[in-house]
């Protein structure tokens, strides 16, 4: 579900990580609500609270980590973008397993911030289309039912 002003959710166990990204993101989506989490099971308590629009999800995390809280988003939830991130950039086996679990994309650490940018704006640019898309197919089986 998109919103006029989409909420994004940073859930990673560096601090200068989740800040290095929520600076980022607000400089390019200006009127974004941004929400952090140390760690995978904070994480699920505010994706619950506040189901976002786009999650920045780390993959090796303390206490239950980042393909954990994917499964049950993907269990839960097929709209929201999830972005992978980890260290571990030359793992094809575990990008590939990410990917089929439901992850929107991948991004390795470190990252620069055009990288970051662009990959954000896509998530939120797919899902606001993913969005209005489900809205007008709506619309069309109501004005068969009801013309």
């Amino acid at each position: 579900m998109m919103r006029k002003y989409p909420i994004i959710l940073i859930i990673d166990d560096s601090k200068v990580f989740r800040s290095f990204c929520h600076d980022i993101i607000k400089k390019s989506v200006r009127l974004a609500r941004i929400c952090e989490a140390k760690d995978g099971v904070e994480g699920l308590k505010l994706y619950v609270k506040y189901r976002p629009d786009l999650i920045l999800l780390d993959y090796v995390m303390p206490n239950l980590d980042g393909s954990k809280v994917l499964e049950y988003i993907r269990k839960n939830d097929k709209d929201t973008r999830v972005i992978m991130i980890s260290a571990w950039k030359d793992d094809q086996t575990t990008i590939n397993y990410l990917m089929k679990l439901g992850a929107f994309s991948f991004i390795s650490k470190p990252m620069n911030r055009t990288i970051l940018m662009k990959v954000v704006t896509d998530a939120l640019h797919q899902g606001k289309i993913t969005s209005n898309s489900n809205r007008i197919s709506k619309s069309v089986v109501l004005s068969e039912y009801y013309p």
